[in-house]
């Protein structure tokens, strides 16, 4: 693995998501309580980009189909419960989920270091 920077500290904001090209990949950081945690920008869901996702106690929601994310972890909080912020019923949720399995998004270390953040790709 490698280290490459990926954007100026100063560009990365607490509940707000930058993205970035790194190593081939559309990656969101953003700082959750100060600190600055990335991820590959696309929903395991279907593969959807988080860009529009809606970040609140350090998760990101996906905007298409309302998967949660915990920022910090990848860890699945949510799966599926809505279609472009509708609330759907339990029967729905099933079926939109399409037989897929809950999964975490992909993260990846972050550093920062002289006013830039690092990421290992």
């Amino acid at each position: 693995m490698s280290q490459i920077e990926a954007a100026k500290s100063d560009q990365v904001r607490d509940s707000k998501l930058h993205i970035v090209n790194a190593g081939g990949h559309s990656v969101a950081l953003t700082r959750v309580n100060g600190k600055v945690q990335a991820f590959v920008n696309k929903c395991p869901h279907l593969g959807m980009p988080l860009t529009k996702g809606k970040i609140e106690g350090g998760a990101v929601t996906c905007p298409f189909h309302g998967s949660k994310f915990d920022i910090c972890s990848g860890r699945n909080m949510d799966w599926v419960k809505s279609l472009l912020g509708m609330p759907l019923p339990g029967w729905a949720q099933s079926a939109l989920a399409m037989g897929k399995k809950p999964t975490g998004l992909k993260t990846l270390a972050a550093t920062e270091k002289d006013g830039a953040i690092f990421l290992e790709v």
